[in-house]
């Protein structure tokens, strides 16, 4: 459950210089694997919250996904940290892609420290996002894989961006949270569990 009320933009300074992931999905159905991210994100770069972004319709998704407030009440049953907040803000700022979102976001919350957290399967799909390198000009990324997926990162479409700085990350640290800063996580425990395979399993 949720600890604390969601985030509204009408209060920039509660949330002042705080250093805050953005874990932002669709999270239909939310997971247990979703979660040990969520946690891992926390932990690694030592961050003061996560806030689960819960999309009203991931635009590279043709599926229509369960009604939001339905995920969104998934979510906070699923979370177990007072330092996760599940939100339903990108709807409320009007946002249909994650560079919308970054871009409101920043201009709602100017003195807070936003991070993107990913799997390692957003990672590969990132150049299919809508003006991804001006995305990663806005907002650093986290993504969060497994071993053995070393070269799996190296072939990584985003890794050919000449602007961006990659850091491989060994253990937590409060690491600068820099836009075109990609960090990259390898989890030895990472849950191997997707969404599509929960639905498939109910229907």
């Amino acid at each position: 459950m949720s600890f604390l009320t969601a985030p509204n933009r009408l209060e920039t300074q509660r949330w002042h210089k705080k250093r805050i992931g953005i874990f932002g999905g669709s999270f239909n159905p939310p997971h247990a694997g979703h979660l040990h991210v969520a946690k891992t994100a926390l932990a690694a770069l030592q961050l003061d919250f996560i806030w689960w972004m819960v999309t009203p319709q991931n635009p590279i998704k043709e599926q229509k996904p369960t009604p939001l407030v339905e995920r969104i009440q998934a979510c906070e049953a699923l979370i177990d940290s007072p330092q996760m907040i599940v939100t339903g803000l990108e709807a409320d700022l009007g946002a249909r892609t994650s560079y919308q979102t970054v871009k409101k976001l920043k201009h709602n919350f100017p003195s807070s420290d936003f991070i993107w957290i990913t799997g390692l399967d957003n990672a590969h799909t990132l150049h299919r996002w809508d003006h991804w390198q001006d995305l990663l000009a806005e907002i650093p990324f986290l993504h969060i894989t497994r071993p053995p997926a070393q070269s799996i990162v190296r072939s990584c479409p985003l890794r050919f961006n000449a602007r961006q700085t990659h850091i491989h990350l060994s253990k937590s640290a409060r690491h600068p949270l820099k836009p075109n800063h990609t960090y990259w996580m390898m989890n030895k425990k990472l849950i191997n569990m997707s969404s599509t395979e929960i639905r498939e399993n109910i229907t």
